[in-house]
Formats: C-alpha cells, structure tokens, sequence
C-alpha cells in the first residue's frame, strides 16, 4: 500500500472511531436521561446540567464484559462466546425502582451504576436540589435492598453462563465479580474475571476390565475444585467395615450416554450429576451387583445412573433412560407390550429429545401406558425442548399405536370396551 493509500485508510479509521464514540456518548446520555426521569420525572432531569452529564459520560463505567484470568488458557472465541451469551441471558431481566418504573439491566450496570456513584458524592448543604436529587437516588445505596437484589441478580446471570458453557468432558469454567464496580464501586473496568479447568481423565480400574473416568467435583465459592466423596451406604451398598465416604468417578462410556439419552446443555446435566451426591438422603433402586440412583431433571426422574463399587472407588457404569431394558419402568413397559429393546429403538422411546417429539401427554391411549409402566413424569419434560443440543422435528403419536396395535396392553384395553 502506498502512502497515499495508508493516509486515506488511517483517516477512514480515526472517522470511524469517532463516529463510534458519538454514538456511544448519544446513547448513554439517551439512557441516563430515561432513568433520572423514571426515578423522578422530567422536573428532576431539569437539575442536571448539560455540563455535568457530558463530564458523566467521560467517567462512566464501561460496558460489563468478561476477561480471562491473568495465565488462563481460555481462549478468546470462548470470551467472546461468554459475552455473547452473557447478554443473551441478560435480555429481559430488568430492575425495578421503588415507584414502580424499571430499566434492563445492562442500562443500570453501566448508566446507572454510573450516575448512581457520581450523585452519591454530592455536598447538598448550600443546594436544596441537589439534595432533592439523592434523596431521590437514595434507594441505589450499596447496603440498601435495591442494590443486594441487583448483585444477586447479576451473581445468578452470570453463574447460568458458566452453566450454559460447562462440559465435564472439556471444561469448567467460574468467574469472579468481586472486581466489577457492582460489588466493588468506582472499580471502572467493569469487567468479569473468568477462568476454566480442565477434569482430569484417569484410567481406572473395574470388574469389567480398565475405564476411562473423571472423578466428580465441582468449583467451591472459593473458586477451588472439590471433589465428591460418598459414603456406600448411602447408595445401598453393605459396608461390613467403617462407613468411610469414598471416591465417586465417571466413566467416559457414563458421560457419552448421559449426553445421548437425555441430550441437553452438558453444563446443566452435570450440574444435576454433582448436586445428586451431594444430597444427605440418595434416592436409589438396588439391582444386581449396582445400585441404580435417580437421576431427575426438573424434579422429574428421567432414568438412573448405574453405579458400582470397584477397587474401593464408586464409580457411575452407565446412564440408563427411563424406557430403557434394565430399568424397573423399562422392563415393564416391555412386559406390558410384549417388546424388546430393539423395538424401542425403532420407536424411537429411547432418549428424552426422541420421547419429547410425539408430544405423548397430549395422546390420551399413550400417556395411559406410559404412566402405567411408571414413566409419567417423561410426560412432563416437553419444555426441555428448547434445551436440546439437536433439535428433533415433531413426531406422529399415532405411529407408534399403529406399530403397537397387537400389542397385549392394546388388546387387553380394547376388550375392556367391548
């Protein structure tokens, strides 16, 4: 590129930013106007002068946003895909004023923060408007309710984007809010400190042979990894000795059908595979040589974890959906209709998204069966829909009526009607 060239592209770009920054200014004057008037009308924004807010603007906090940890090695598409979703989850989640009025969220985590901190430093002795105006913004202190409710607020979006993007099988990511102005003020980065860790996979050994595994845990508030112990007995288990809580581990196998049986966001599966051992009481069946623990998805059991103690660890085999051979509703789902595993397969009655698709709550001979066989509460589940990783186009419930006309449950419940 010539010089000439380079000298006309480094003007675009300087045009360009201040373009930007116009923009950025507009809008933030836009919002902070909006909120004075929503917290005490159009008299009150008449107090604030054009100086004033123009000097706002220059010390405003920034617009909230993630950063990695100083030696993370996340990478920048997954910040950038941590802030995108950040915002996502942010749409719609507003916070209310004591009169009633209410703004998004994001405007009150950058304007309003802003113009919260600045009309908290005021000297109101010599100005009765000005101490108008903190009377009015006297409900933003930080010890006040208003601003607990809105750190909770924030705490809880935020932990749902850790939600969103955890995987047991890749990573685990927290982040600390400490640094960003809502809990710690005129900190004007406003930024998030993320960071991840990465489950260690061992190869361990069981009856049937070595496995490869991840040893439970989760982040504790303290951001350090913890992992889960469990005590045998709690699982059903005889313990002959001390009941000593022992380690609990995954198998890869566990995880892979876990994601293919019940296929929603990674995080919010594992997130309810920790708090299940974690709980004081354990709901479990005893079967064979394992203990089958329940594994449930908005308070709704889906299927059960199978779980075997090896070499003194505890160590989950397999996820087996509630339809699935081997389970109690399974088996008698199949003694009911006479079926067998393969048959369910081709149903496709066999992992949540599949189930979720015949939309069978709304088909009375079938949600009769189900229900029967002890699977109503899959009935229940057709809002994780919008949850799937892969979304499955809606299925005719009819069909699988067809394909079960002779079946013994049908014919015994049309002979009932003759």
């Amino acid at each position: 590129m010539d010089r000439k060239k380079k000298k006309q592209a480094a003007i675009k770009s300087v045009v360009k930013v201040e373009q930007l920054r116009k923009a950025m200014k507009q809008r933030f004057l836009d919002r902070t106007k909006k909120i004075i008037t929503l917290v005490g009308g159009e008299d009150l924004y008449d107090y604030f002068t054009d100086i004033y807010l123009e000097k706002l603007f220059e010390i405003r906090y920034k617009m909230l946003k993630a950063i990695p940890a100083p030696g993370s090695s996340i990478t920048k598409s997954r910040v950038i895909q941590f802030n995108k979703l950040l915002y996502e989850l942010m749409e719609g989640v507003e916070v209310t004023f004591p009169n009633g009025n209410s703004i998004p969220i994001s405007w009150y985590l950058e304007e309003g923060m802003t113009l919260a901190s600045s009309i908290n430093m005021f000297e109101t002795d010599f100005d009765p408007k000005m101490k108008e105006v903190k009377e009015c913004f006297s409900f933003c202190s930080r010890d006040g309710e208003f601003h607990n409710d809105l750190q909770d607020a924030l705490i809880g979006i935020v932990s749902d984007t850790c939600l969103m993007l955890n995987d047991y099988n890749d990573h685990v990511y927290m982040a600390d809010l400490d640094e960003s102005p809502c809990f710690a003020e005129f900190n004007m980065g406003n930024e998030i400190i993320i960071d991840s860790f990465k489950p260690k996979k061992e190869t361990i050994e069981t009856r049937k042979g070595m496995r490869n595994a991840i040893r439970l845990g989760y982040f504790s508030e303290d951001f350090e990894w913890e992992h889960v112990n469990v005590k045998p007995s709690l699982l059903g288990f005889n313990t002959i000795s001390l009941d000593i809580p022992l380690e609990i581990y995954i198998t890869t196998h566990a995880f892979d059908r876990l994601q293919e049986r019940i296929n929603i966001t990674p995080g919010i599966m594992h997130r309810i595979l920790v708090l299940i051992f974690i709980q004081s009481e354990i709901p479990h069946r005893w079967k064979g040589d394992a203990s089958h623990v329940e594994f449930r998805v908005s308070d709704e059991k889906v299927g059960y974890l199978v779980l075997k103690m090896d070499a003194g660890k505890l160590v989950i085999h397999t996820f087996l959906f509630l339809t699935n051979n081997d389970t109690f509703e399974g088996e008698k789902l199949g003694r009911l209709l006479s079926v067998v595993k393969e048959d369910k397969k081709y149903l496709e009655i066999d992992t949540l998204p599949a189930f979720n698709a015949y939309h069978i709550d709304k088909n009375e001979k079938l949600s009769k069966l189900f229900k029967e066989a002890g699977c109503g509460s899959l009935l229940k589940l057709g809002h994780l829909q919008e949850f799937t990783a892969n979304q499955i186009a809606d299925k005719d419930p009819e069909s699988i009526l067809h394909y079960l006309a002779d079946a013994p449950y049908f014919r015994r419940q049309a002979s009932q009607l003759d």
